[in-house]
């Protein structure tokens, strides 16, 4: 129950920060009594995302309790056992409260896709300079490509212009990089690799998994 809430606390912790205003692509649904502020009438606070983060700050004190509580005088020591009730109730409610809040803002969850492609640009290109680099180096070799990529990001950073016309304008790299590899490269769509046939695995496996159940080793 503490990993599990632990890997919720996890989930609501990205969701809440991929909320803020400076970033702004991902929202809980809307709903009366959900997120408002008596001061703020414009605020969207992650309601949910707060109740499952406090969960997942209360679980691991209490998962210590039943852990210190193993240490008990013979077959059932006093006053350890009894500590474990109440603990292990409250480990319960809230992972249970935990996994409820999580189910409500996953089937209301909003994603701005738009939003995310504009948090990618905010760099002007520079977070794809990576994979020009690996590119040119297949070409030129690695040093030689290094100095080129490192040489655009600098006249990019200082022009306050787009990686791509930089590369456009540097000396070596239109001669072994054409227009249309260059604009590729700055396609973030073009960098996803496996991730959504991966994704689709683990949700496919998720659908079909049936529960462990010990009852034939009691």
């Amino acid at each position: 129950m503490g990993i599990l809430t632990g890997t919720l606390g996890k989930i609501a912790r990205d969701i809440s920060l991929h909320a803020q205003t400076e970033i702004g692509e991902l929202h809980e649904r809307k709903g009366e009594g959900r997120g408002g502020s008596s001061s703020m009438p414009h605020k969207r606070n992650p309601v949910s995302c707060a109740v499952i983060l406090a969960a997942a700050l209360r679980v691991p004190g209490l998962v210590s309790t039943v852990l210190s509580a193993m240490v008990q005088e013979d077959e059932r020591g006093l006053g350890g056992w009894h500590a474990e009730w109440e603990t292990l109730l409250d480990i319960l409610r809230l992972s249970a409260g935990a996994l409820r809040q999580l189910r409500i803002t996953m089937d209301g969850l909003e994603v701005d896709t738009q939003r995310m492609e504009n948090n990618l640009e905010l760099t002007r290109g520079l977070i794809y300079a990576e994979a020009v680099t690996t590119a040119l180096a297949a070409k030129i070799g690695k040093k030689d490509a290094r100095r080129l990529v490192e040489h655009a990001c600098t006249r990019a950073t200082e022009a306050k212009e787009h990686l791509r016309d930089a590369f456009l304008k540097t000396p070596g790299v239109s001669e072994y990089l054409g227009a249309a590899e260059i604009s590729e490269l700055f396609d973030a769509r073009k960098h996803l690799g496996n991730s959504s046939a991966a994704i689709d695995r683990v949700l496919a496996a998720a659908k079909t998994a049936k529960p462990t159940s010990t009852r034939g080793s009691e």
